[in-house]
C-alpha cells in the first residue's frame, strides 16, 4: 500500500514537472517565432528602404540628365542683345545643289536657326535636305500637306496636318509642333483642330512680300525696316532673290546685335510657354502687351501738353483782344 502511494506521488510530480517542461517549450518557441517575425520585419524595413533609396537616387539622375540635356540644347541656341525669327513657308526647294540647300549652307556659316514649315507634296519631291534642319539646329513646322486653304477644307486642316506630320516624321525622327495655316488663315474650326494635334498657330510680324516682287534687294528691306526684339519674319525658300536677301540682312543686322533664333526658342527667351491652338504673331513687346502701359503713359503725357498748349493759346488769344 505504501509503495503503491509512493508511485502514485512520484507520478504527479512526473506530469507536473512535463507539463512544466511544454510550457516551457512554449514560451521560447513563442520566443523564437517572435524573434523571427522581428528579423522578418527588420530585413523588409531594411528591403524597402534600401529601394526608396535606389528610387530616389534614380529619380535624381534622371533629373540631373535632364536639367544637362536642357543646358546643352540652350547653349546651342544663338547669343545676341535681340533676337529675331526667320520663318520659310512652302520649301523644300530642290535637292542637291537646290535654293534651300543654299539657303542652309548660308545659314550654318552664319550660325543662324530658322524655322521652316514645310509642305507635304514638296517634301516628297525634295527631301534630301531633311536630315539637316534638325542636325544644325533649326525647326521644321507644318505648312499642311498639300497647300490647301483654311475654307477650302471640311475639317479645320485636321487631315492635312496629321498626315503631313507623319510624314515629316519619318524623314526627320520628329513630329513638328509648330503650324502655319496657309496664307494665315486660320478659323475656329482650324484652331480646335490644333489643340487636338497639340500646335500652336504661328504667323508673323513682318511680311517680307518675298513672293510679289522677288527682289534681293528689297527683301533685304524689308527685313531690317521690321526688324525689332522679338520679331516673327515670313519669307519663302522658293525665290533664289530671297535667299540672297535673307543672307544680307542677317550679315546687317547681326552687326547691330540681332541673334537668329527657331519660333520655339524664341517663344522660350521671351518666357513665352507655346499653347496648342493658340495663334501667334510675335513677341515683341508689342505683341505681348507690354508696352501698353508706356503707351498710355506717354499718350497722357502728349494730351496733357497739348491741352496745357492750348490752353496757353487760348489765354494769348484773349489778352490780345
Amino acid at each position: 500500500m505504501i509503495k503503491w502511494k509512493k508511485r502514485l506521488i512520484l507520478s504527479g510530480i512526473a506530469a507536473m514537472l512535463c507539463v512544466a517542461m511544454l510550457a516551457g517549450c512554449g514560451a521560447s518557441g513563442s520566443k523564437t517565432t517572435s524573434s523571427n517575425a522581428k528579423q522578418s520585419g527588420s530585413a523588409q524595413t531594411a528591403s524597402t528602404d534600401t529601394g526608396s533609396a535606389e528610387q530616389a537616387k534614380e529619380k535624381q539622375k534622371k533629373l540631373e540628365e535632364q536639367k544637362k540635356k536642357e543646358q546643352e540644347e540652350a547653349n546651342k541656341i544663338p547669343k545676341g542683345d535681340k533676337y529675331i525669327a526667320l520663318t520659310f513657308d512652302d520649301g523644300p526647294t530642290g535637292n542637291e545643289g537646290g535654293r534651300t540647300e543654299r539657303l542652309l549652307d548660308g545659314l550654318k556659316e552664319r550660325n543662324a536657326h530658322a524655322t521652316f514649315f514645310l509642305c507635304g507634296y514638296r517634301v516628297k519631291d525634295f527631301n534630301s535636305m531633311m536630315k539637316r534642319y534638325l542636325a544644325e539646329g533649326h525647326e521644321v513646322g507644318n505648312h499642311t500637306m498639300d497647300h490647301r486653304l483654311a475654307h477650302e477644307v471640311s475639317d479645320g486642316d485636321y487631315e492635312q496636318v496629321s498626315s503631313n506630320n507623319d510624314l515629316i516624321q519619318s524623314y526627320t525622327g520628329q513630329k513638328p509642333t509648330v503650324f502655319r495655316p496657309c496664307g494665315g488663315e486660320y478659323n475656329d474650326s482650324v484652331q480646335a483642330s490644333m489643340q487636338k494635334l497639340g500646335m500652336p498657330i504661328i504667323l508673323w510680324d513682318v511680311d517680307t512680300l518675298d513672293w510679289k516682287y522677288r527682289d534681293a534687294a528689297s527683301v533685304k528691306q524689308h527685313i531690317l525696316d521690321g526688324a525689332q526684339d522679338g520679331a516673327i519674319v515670313l519669307e519663302h525658300d522658293l525665290y533664289e532673290t530671297t535667299v540672297e536677301g535673307v543672307l544680307a540682312a542677317i550679315d546687317e543686322l547681326q552687326q547691330q546685335g540681332y541673334a537668329f533664333v527657331t519660333v520655339s526658342e524664341l517663344s522660350k527667351i521671351k518666357g513665352v510657354t507655346l499653347e496648342a491652338g493658340k495663334v501667334y504673331n510675335g513677341f515683341t513687346d508689342e505683341d505681348l502687351g507690354l508696352n501698353t502701359e508706356s503707351e498710355t503713359s506717354s499718350e497722357s503725357a502728349e494730351t496733357s501738353t497739348s491741352d496745357s498748349t492750348a490752353n496757353t493759346q487760348a489765354s494769348n488769344s484773349t489778352s490780345s483782344n
